[in-house]
């Protein structure tokens, strides 16, 4: 979710959440609806798991103009591998739908700045 500062204000004003930062977005852990924790198995779900992140599938993720660069870097890295000639059908389908969820972040990003 991208969240505009009123929204931010929101979240960081209730007392039950705890505020996890991250790179790609910052998670404000609820383990009744975390994605990442669906995808695990044999966890305490006490904590988020970061390396399993989804912050545009997760209701729990929050990502702010801070985040802008990583995703800046993101739709960077994947244009240049788009280029590559030797990708495979499937690799390139799947790069190019990354790039459009990026894409779509960026500019969600963009029209609250």
């Amino acid at each position: 979710m991208i969240a505009d500062r009123g929204r931010l204000r929101t979240m960081l004003a209730s007392l039950v959440r705890t505020l996890h930062v991250g790179v790609l977005a910052d998670c404000f852990f609820d383990p009744g609806t975390a994605a990442c924790l669906k995808q695990a198995t044999n966890i305490d779900g006490k904590m988020p798991l970061t390396a399993l992140c989804k912050p545009t599938r997760c209701p729990n993720a929050c990502i702010t103009a801070r985040h802008r660069p990583a995703w800046s870097r993101s739709a960077e890295d994947a244009t240049t591998l788009l280029k590559e000639k030797r990708l495979s059908p499937l690799q390139r389908t799947t790069v190019k739908q990354d790039l459009q969820r990026i894409e779509a972040v960026l500019d969600g990003l963009d029209r609250r700045i």
